[in-house]
């Protein structure tokens, strides 16, 4: 009888038990992200939330080391150009005098503007034809006629017939759909995007992007001109060289200027290390890399200076000397042309195309990531494209962290040279509760989910759970005599 009331008393506390826990459970355990598991990520919020998706991630990706600085399309992208075109090297002209040799016949002459920017008439000379539209050519011809006393008030024509600086270039992998690269005829004044790409057989549809280089020179030189004046009174063209590289040894001289010279007024022995004076320093052969925090070194006038130092006359060695240089020779602007929203109808990016731009068409094949450490599928990943694989999408595909995963503990090494690595920490879960922006991953880039000292424990506690029983062990005869009495004794033993 006792213990038939102690079965009841335990059945009841155990049904109390189980309603506590469902009505504990329903309005709270429902809406709970995770029980004891801190590899759940998710946000699971009515209120939507909007995040950007990071391409650069700035503590390791400054902007110093991007390729070029994009620009979106402004309204005078859109403006079709209709100035009359300006000649060029290479260019083919017809130039018509009338009455030059017999009265009232026209004289024609087929010219190509030679390298110089020249074409050479008869009884005019050399002509400078490069930099001038073909009115502003016929009114310099004339004006020369007359200057020599040739013709007065003549009449000139210059006709274009093969203009090679009116073109534009078309860059695309081998591997990018049906494009066609190479160098194409602008055919008029508004000439599209839309258009240069039909032009190149089009490109596949799943491409997100396009990029418009746009090259101005900023010197003469570099446009392939003549100074002015040169050509233009029936002498011989001058050839104008561009300008020469620093000499070596003039370089080495100001670089050594104000620089102690202990070796005295003589020649330096040399000590078998290819320099003079003093032998390379110790960490030389360990700091022959591209890492900016590295030293690198070279040999002037037989002491070795640190590249990027302020040593030996304050000049500086480095990259930054050289990009300084070229930014004088050449400006450029590179167009980020967002190709999904032009390939959808919207014509506000649909720039007009003008003479020397070069449409490139990033790759399809994005390369590889590769994802280790606590997640369900490790391995290699192939990223579609440009822009098409972001972190989230990678840790979905991969079947989600493992039991042991800890989402704020993710890192991720970027190449971020062609010797330099950069590995920075990723929270994983404030990526997916919406508080942090996803990032795109580019090719070659390595995710590793790490873990922690409790993940390991709190995964084999949640493991223990039984559904049967609610708490892991098994109630069973040999649990407790209280519970079943005493077991009997089928072999016929005391």
């Amino acid at each position: 009888m006792t213990q038939n009331k102690n079965l009841r008393w335990q059945g009841r506390i155990g049904l109390v038990g189980l309603m506590g826990a469902a009505l504990f459970a329903g309005p709270i355990g429902c809406e709970a992200d995770s029980w004891m598991d801190p590899s759940v990520v998710g946000r699971w919020e009515h209120t939507p939330v909007t995040m950007p998706i990071l391409d650069r991630i700035d503590v390791i990706e400054s902007r110093d080391t991007a390729p070029v600085e994009l620009s979106e399309v402004t309204p005078d992208d859109l403006v079709p150009d209709f100035n009359e075109y300006t000649i060029g090297p290479s260019d083919t002209i017809a130039v018509i005098i009338f009455e030059l040799v017999d009265p009232g016949q026209e004289s024609a002459y087929q010219r190509q503007v030679d390298a110089t920017g020249l074409v050479r008439l008869p009884f005019v000379g050399p002509v400078k034809a490069a930099g001038k539209t073909a009115s502003q050519l016929e009114e310099h011809i004339a004006e020369l006629l007359e200057r020599r006393d040739i013709i007065r008030n003549a009449t000139v024509s210059v006709i274009l017939q093969n203009s090679t600086e009116n073109a534009f270039t078309v860059m695309a992998s081998p591997l990018t759909g049906g494009t066609r690269s190479g160098l194409f005829t602008i055919p008029r004044p508004n000439f599209r995007l839309i258009d240069a790409l039909a032009m190149a057989n089009g490109i596949p549809d799943r491409t997100q992007r396009l990029l418009v280089i746009r090259q101005t020179p900023l010197t003469s030189g570099t446009a392939g001109l003549i100074p002015e004046g040169v050509g233009d009174e029936g002498d011989e063209p001058v050839e104008v060289a561009p300008p020469a590289p620093d000499d070596p040894s003039k370089l080495i001289e100001e670089l050594l200027e104000g620089v102690d010279d202990s070796s005295g007024t003589g020649p330096a022995p040399t000590n078998g290390t290819g320099g003079r004076g003093q032998a390379a320093p110790a960490g030389l052969e360990s700091s022959l890399d591209s890492g900016t925090d590295q030293a690198q070194w070279v040999n002037v006038g037989g002491e070795w200076v640190r590249v990027g130092s302020q040593k030996a006359g304050g000049h500086t060695f480095g990259e930054s000397e050289n990009a300084a240089r070229l930014s004088e020779v050449v400006t450029q602007r590179v167009i980020e042309v967002p190709y999904d929203r032009l390939n959808e109808g919207d014509m506000r990016y649909n720039v007009i195309i003008r003479p020397g731009d070069i449409i490139k068409v990033p790759g399809q094949q994005g390369g590889f990531v590769y994802l280790g450490g606590a997640i369900n599928r490790p391995g290699a990943y192939n990223i579609p494209g440009e822009k098409d694989l972001t972190l989230k999408q990678l840790i979905v595909s991969g079947g989600g962290l493992s039991a042991i995963g800890i989402p704020e503990r993710v890192d991720l090494v970027r190449r971020i040279g062609n010797s330099q690595e950069a590995t920075v920490r990723i929270n994983l879960r404030a990526i997916f509760n919406g508080t942090e922006p996803d990032l795109f991953l580019k090719a070659n880039d390595v995710i590793n989910i790490g873990t922690n000292a409790v993940a390991t424990p709190l995964a084999i506690f949640r493991n223990g759970l039984r559904a049967t029983y609610g708490f892991g062990f098994v109630l069973d005869r040999n649990f407790n005599t209280d519970v079943f009495g005493t077991t009997p004794n089928i072999f016929g033993q005391n």
